[in-house]
Parts: structure tokens; sequence; C-alpha cells
């Protein structure tokens, strides 16, 4: 009886394990159909295709802006790939999913140098000129513009700078002045208040010096740098006055980075890019690498320029390069030798910018290829993907990388080439 019982027992065991294993074998054949089922979207292998994909996902969090810059070491590349199903997948597969989760945006310095066109200014004497200057002056008015630099106070000396620059537009110019960040303090406790201060202090209008100065007085550096908000308030500001024939300026004055949570970057763009066709020009007064940095950026978005300046007189002679700009005749009175001169040094300025752009696209694409190149490693590390795997889909990044280097260099000989074209016709126009 009892040898009965235990053949029993023996059979119920064998019974139970062979379900088990059944059904363990199952739940891996299930786990495995489902790894077999993630698709990522299949990534162009042209480069021009390659730098217009959508961004990555996760990239925000990756990179320090839109331009690219280096790859903080800091940031979070574990978790943004946490999720990134790997398993079972191809080297192509992979790499797929690693372009979708982690692409870099190329949208600005694509844009930059793709659709790159040379400006001769007043040389051009083709251009169709407006009939008069449409501006809007923006002061950052944040507490840091307390602050000393050489010549005084920067508060101080920026009034007096833009009262020189209201005063010596042409006579049939509009002139308007805003103001940002000008109240409340910058502590966290005013921080909302304070970012969505941004007010006109002169309406749009002809200048008027006694109107003009009064409006200087009315504010004082208080609170934070909503600096986004206020080139969004542009817009209107400008279109009280735009015509078909005005050229629209919005000139900022700001000495730091925004920091109300805007983009000014973006924010410049679609000013640049509205009905109105604004040019965006920026004096950064005594700024720190990173206000530089989106100042630059700002500005180059916005199809206008960036000025640096650290002190009272770096400040004036500025003004004063704004204005011979401004007040700039397309008489063809002047000598051509000269005029021929100074045309051949604004190609070579334009040469510099095609160099500058084509720099920031390549530095775009480096970060995307280290933090790419660092994902892979660290898939490899926690053996989510063989070393086989993972030397296949580091070539193909590198051909990505490659590609996407070789583009670039096209599209600066492409651009390269419209400014010879262009200062050719100037050339030319000076001759007839």
């Amino acid at each position: 009886m009892f040898m009965r019982f235990l053949l029993l027992l023996v059979l119920i065991n064998f019974a139970v394990a062979c379900s088990n294993q059944e059904a363990a074998t199952t739940s891996k054949e299930k786990e495995k159909e489902v790894v077999k089922s993630v698709t990522y979207p299949e990534q162009p292998t042209l480069a021009e295709e390659m730098v217009q994909q959508p961004v990555g996902i996760h990239s925000e969090d990756l990179y320090a802006s839109l331009e690219g810059s280096n790859v903080d070491s800091e940031l979070p590349l574990g978790s943004a790939i946490e999720d990134l199903v790997v398993k079972e997948l191809e080297p192509k597969e992979i790499y797929n999913g690693l372009i979708h989760y982690l692409g870099a945006d190329y949208s600005l310095v694509f844009d930059s140098l793709k659709h790159f066109m040379p400006d001769y200014g007043a040389y051009d004497l083709s251009k169709e000129q407006p009939s008069f200057k449409n501006v809007t002056i923006h002061l950052d008015s944040s507490g840091s513009m307390n602050a000393q630099v050489s010549g005084g106070v920067k508060m101080d000396l920026a009034k007096r700078a833009i009262a020189t620059y209201a005063s010596g537009l042409p006579t049939s110019s509009k002139v308007s002045l805003r103001v940002y960040g000008h109240q409340d303090t910058g502590s966290d406790n005013d921080k909302a208040k304070s970012c969505s201060s941004t007010e006109m202090m002169y309406d749009a209008n002809s200048y008027d010096q006694v109107s003009f100065e009064q409006a200087l007085t009315k504010f004082k550096p208080s609170g934070w740098t909503p600096l986004a908000a206020s080139i969004t308030a542009a817009y209107e500001d400008l279109k009280k006055s735009a015509d078909e024939k005005s050229e629209n300026i919005l000139f900022v004055v700001s000495d730091g980075i925004e920091t109300c949570d805007g983009n000014p970057i973006e924010e410049a763009r679609k000013l640049a890019n509205s009905d109105l066709n604004v040019k965006v020009n920026i004096i950064g007064f005594d700024v720190d690498d990173a206000g530089q940095k989106q100042l630059k950026e700002a500005a180059l978005a916005g199809n206008g320029t960036y000025y640096s300046v650290n002190s009272n007189v770096e400040l004036n002679d500025t003004i004063q390069e704004l204005l011979q700009d401004a007040r700039a005749t397309y008489e063809r009175n002047f000598e051509i030798a000269m005029v021929g001169y100074k045309v051949n040094m604004k190609k070579v300025e334009i040469g510099q910018g095609i160099e500058d752009l084509g720099s920031s696209f390549m530095d775009v694409t480096d970060s995307e290829k280290d933090v790419l190149f660092q994902a892979v490693s660290r898939l490899e590390d926690q053996e989510k993907i063989t070393p086989e795997a993972a030397a296949e889909v580091r070539i193909l990044l590198d051909d990505r990388h490659t590609a996407i280097r070789e583009y670039i260099n096209q599209l600066e000989e492409e651009a390269r080439e419209k400014n010879t074209v262009k200062h050719q016709e100037v050339i030319s126009s000076l001759k007839r």
C-alpha cells in the first residue's frame, strides 16, 4: 500500500513539474512575441531627410539648447532609454529605436544654412528700400541692471544710449519703447508677477524728446527677466505703424538670460517669419557665457545681429554703428573704388557668417553622435545588446554622422556660391 502511495506522489510531482515547465515555456514565447512586435519608425538614409526628421521623443532632456552644445554627463541618459526595447532586435532596428528616442533637433541650424541668402544691405542698389524705419526698443529692467560696469550703472548707461539712438533715427522713423522685468523683486515669491511685467512706456510714434525722456524715468531695475514675453509683444508694438514700405526692427538691450521659463529663441524666430519680417537686433550688455549664447541664438533666429558690449564706451560705439546703418542712404554719388572695397569686405564678412552657421550645424551632429554612442555603451554594459550588435549599431551611427557632416559641407558650399553670385551682382550694379 505504501509503495502505491509513493508511486502516486511521484507521478503527481512529475505532472506538476511538466505543467510548470510548459507554463514557463509559454510565458517566454509570449514575451518573445511581444519583444518582436516592437517596431520603431524606419530612419531615412539620405542626410537631407535625416536632419528634417522629428526630434527624438526624449531629446529635450539631453541637449542643452536648440543649437546643440556639449552633452552634460549628468543629464538623465539612463532614464531616457529605460523603456527602449532592444531585446531580440536586429542592429538596424536598434538604430531606428535610438534615433526615435534620442535624435537631435536640427531645425534651426538646418533652416539657417539651407535657406541662407546673402544680404549686402546699403550696397545692394537693386533692392527696393523701405520708406521708413519702424523700430520698437525693448529694455531689460531686471534687478541685475543695477550692477556697475566701466562708466557707471548699467541701467543709467542703457537709458542714455537708448535716448541717443531714438533721437538719432531719421525723422521719418516710428519708434516705441517697452520695458520688461521692472515690477516687484527678484525673489521667488515675486517671480510670477515680475515675469508677467512687460509694459509699453512710449507708444509707437515719431520721436519727441520730452515725451521719450519722460518715459525713461518711469521705471527702474527690479525683478526677473521675461525676455521671451517681451519679444512676443514686439509684434503688436510694430504692427501699429507697419506697412508694405516699412523696415520693422526690434532692438533689445539685455544683460542676461531669460529667467521666466520662456523661449526667446523661438519667439524671435516667429517674429522674423511673421508677415512683418521683423529683424531682431540685440545688444548684450555685460552678459555672462550662458546669456551670450542664448542672446546670440535669438538674434540669429530673428535674422538680426548680436552686439556684445561691456562698458559705456563700447555701448556708445555700438549705438553709433546702429545709427549709421539706420541713416544709410542709397546715393550713387560716392567714389566707386571705395565702395567696391567695402563690398569686397562685406563678402568676406558674409563668408565668415556662413562658416559660423556650418560650425553650429556641426556642433549639433557631433553632440548627437556623443549621445547615441553613450546610449549604445550603456545598453551593452547592461547586457541588453550583445557586443556584436553594439559594434554593428556603432557602424550605422558612424555612417549617419558622416553623411550629415558631408551634407553640411555641401550646404556651406551652396551658401558660398550664393554669396559669390550676389557679390558679382552688387559689383555690377555699382558700375552701371
